[in-house]
C-alpha cells in the first residue's frame, strides 16, 4: 500500500533500526541525481536525510520534519527539540562518527552527489555489522526521547 499522507500510516514509534531500514530502502528507490551532500533539501534534491523527511510520509509520521522547506539556507531537519545534525543523532540513534560516515561527503571519498544505492548498501552494511557485534547493545534496543 502506497501512503501519502503521515496520517495515513499506523501509529507506533519505530526502533533507530526499523528508520536506518527504512532509509536504506527509501534511498534504493531514489533515481541517481536528487542526492546530494551540500545541502538538507531543496529543489526536490539533497541529503538522504532530507529527501527522507521531505518526500516520505513515513519518517513524517515518525517525527522527522524539515523547518523552513522553503529556504535553502535556512532548511534543516528537526525530531523533537533536536534540530539539525542533533535531530539526526536522535532520530537514528547514531554518534557523531556514524552519521559523517553514512551521511556526509567525508564517508563517501569527498563525493558530494553519491548514488543513493550506495548510500543504501553502506546503511545495510552498518545495520549488519552493529547487529553482529553487540545485538544487546544495538540502536533497535535504545529508548529514543
Amino acid at each position: 500500500m502506497k501512503y501519502s499522507k503521515a496520517t495515513e500510516l499506523r501509529s507506533y514509534q519505530a526502533s533507530p533500526v526499523e528508520r536506518l531500514e527504512h532509509l536504506a530502502v527509501f534511498l534504493s528507490t531514489l533515481p541517481k541525481g536528487n542526492l546530494m551532500f551540500s545541502r538538507w533539501y531543496g529543489q526536490r534534491g539533497g541529503c538522504a536525510v532530507g529527501l527522507a523527511a521531505a518526500l516520505c510520509p513515513w519518517f513524517q509520521a515518525q517525527g522527522l520534519r524539515l523547518e523552513n522547506i522553503d529556504s535553502l539556507k535556512d532548511c534543516h531537519p528537526v525530531f523533537g527539540k533536536h534540530a539539525e545534525w542533533n535531530a539526526v543523532a536522535k532520530f537514528f540513534a547514531l554518534s557523531d562518527e556514524d552519521m559523517k560516515s553514512l551521511f556526509d561527503q567525508s564517508g563517501y571519498g569527498g563525493n558530494m552527489r553519491p548514488d543513493p544505492s550506495i548510500v543504501s548498501r553502506k546503511i545495510q552494511t552498518y545495520l549488519s555489522m552493529q547487529a553482529a557485534s553487540s545485538p544487546e547493545n544495538s540502536p533497535e534496543n535504545l529508548v529514543v526521547a
